[in-house]
């Protein structure tokens, strides 16, 4: 850490450029996420404006008919991506508790291999 604050003292310009580079990075990031808002904002109201335009009676009932569909397809993944998180729990105890061990033996390999080739079916019939 004295090594780094020497450096810094010594060499300014160095950290100068450092900075600048920095910041250029932050700003070109920032950048391109204003313009993704940006541009997700304009498709947003071209949708809505297409749906309008479309049938201006129904088009509220038809923006919350589209949204009460996301929120249940997006409760879907979420519980999906829940199972999978349990299910990638459950293997990395089981490896944890193979390695700890040291030895594989023959009857915990087949029951972890098991359960692998089950998950797998599962995993082909969604």
């Amino acid at each position: 850490m004295d090594n780094l604050i020497q450096y810094a003292t010594t060499h300014q310009f160095t950290v100068g450029v450092g900075v600048f580079v920095a910041l250029l990075i932050v700003y070109v990031i920032f950048k391109k996420l204003i313009k993704l808002a940006l541009l997700l904002i304009l498709l947003l109201l071209a949708i809505g404006g297409y749906m309008y335009f479309k049938d201006p009676k129904r088009m509220p009932e038809n923006m919350l008919e589209t949204l009460q569909k996301a929120k249940e397809k997006t409760g879907n993944v979420v519980e999906t991506g829940k199972g999978v998180y349990d299910k990638g729990k459950s293997v990395y105890d089981k490896g944890k508790a193979v390695a700890e061990k040291g030895v594989i033996y023959s009857k915990e390999l087949r029951e972890f291999m098991k359960d692998s080739k089950d998950s797998k079916e599962t995993t082909k019939e969604r």
